[in-house]
């Protein structure tokens, strides 16, 4: 509960849970345990809920609560995480982003900026490497990177998803003398840190150096406002937790619900940017 994107999901998913009268929502906190989460799941079987909406710690960790909500004959939606070792279908659903996609048009745009160059260097950061976050978006990246001659991954490393950490890398790629034309990260904050560290290097987004982050928070469109980033892709938080609290609403009667319901990411200019900050 004290990670930004899924603090904005849980509050969406009370709002909208507002406009069903005999909803009632419980939260709980797996805080990055896998056990504790499935305890959890195991919890709300033993009381009978009527659906289970699961935000997975582990995206690999998830076949046995779902083996366990289908043998209750409860429903379960998993929330903005696709499992990996889990089938949808048969009681079991998602609603979230398609990941890959996110990599995509990141890079796309950046790709787009540089096709008239000869030669253009990548480098590439990561977040956390146990995340499927992580590589799906790196994925994305590199399937644009691969139909683009002139691009080429030069260097990749893990900063964590923090702003500090993308602020060392990138301040110790710089000072390496290594030639940088395309900074692709897998998330915002490590983005604004590479910018920051750009800057104080004496340097400038979008001349010296080309930008790229993910997520399109406040943090993210703030930075595209103020030059620090040259593009991001939106995850549309809202849109993800009013979908997830119909599709409870729509379970709970008996109704049949999607297997699997992506929620497009869209990319973020500084042209659009504004369109954004309403949401």
């Amino acid at each position: 509960m004290d990670d930004a994107f899924l603090s904005q999901l849980r509050g969406y998913v009370l709002d909208k849970s507002k406009t069903y009268p005999d909803m009632k929502v419980q939260f709980e906190d797996a805080q990055g345990a896998v056990d504790k989460q499935l305890r959890q799941v195991q919890n709300f079987i033993n009381a009978k809920v009527d659906v289970i909406i699961v935000n997975p710690v582990d995206t690999q960790g998830t076949k046995n609560m779902s083996e366990a909500a289908r043998a209750a004959k409860i429903p379960l939606i998993y929330l903005n995480r696709l499992p990996s070792d889990s089938k949808m279908g048969e009681g079991v659903s998602y609603i979230g982003c398609d990941e890959i996609e996110a990599g995509r048009l990141q890079m796309s745009y950046l790709a787009d900026m540089v096709k008239d160059r000869k030669s253009i260097n990548v480098n590439i950061m990561k977040g956390l490497l146990s995340n499927d976050y992580t590589r799906f978006r790196t994925q994305g990246a590199k399937e644009i990177i691969a139909q683009h001659p002139n691009m080429h991954v030069i260097l990749e490393d893990t900063t964590k998803w923090m702003r500090e950490d993308g602020m060392n890398l990138m301040n110790n790629w710089i000072l390496a003398g290594d030639k940088i034309d395309i900074l692709s990260a897998n998330a915002d904050e490590m983005a604004i840190g590479a910018a920051m560290a750009i800057k104080s290097n004496g340097m400038q987004v979008g001349q010296d150096i080309l930008v790229g982050g993910t997520d399109g928070g406040p943090n993210g469109l703030q930075a595209i406002k103020a030059g620090m980033l040259t593009v991001t892709v939106f995850q549309d938080a809202k849109s993800q937790a009013y979908g997830v609290v119909d599709m409870a609403e729509q379970a709970a009667k008996g109704e049949k619900i999607q297997d699997i319901n992506f929620i497009p990411f869209q990319q973020v200019t500084p042209k659009n940017y504004q369109k954004f900050i309403t949401n």
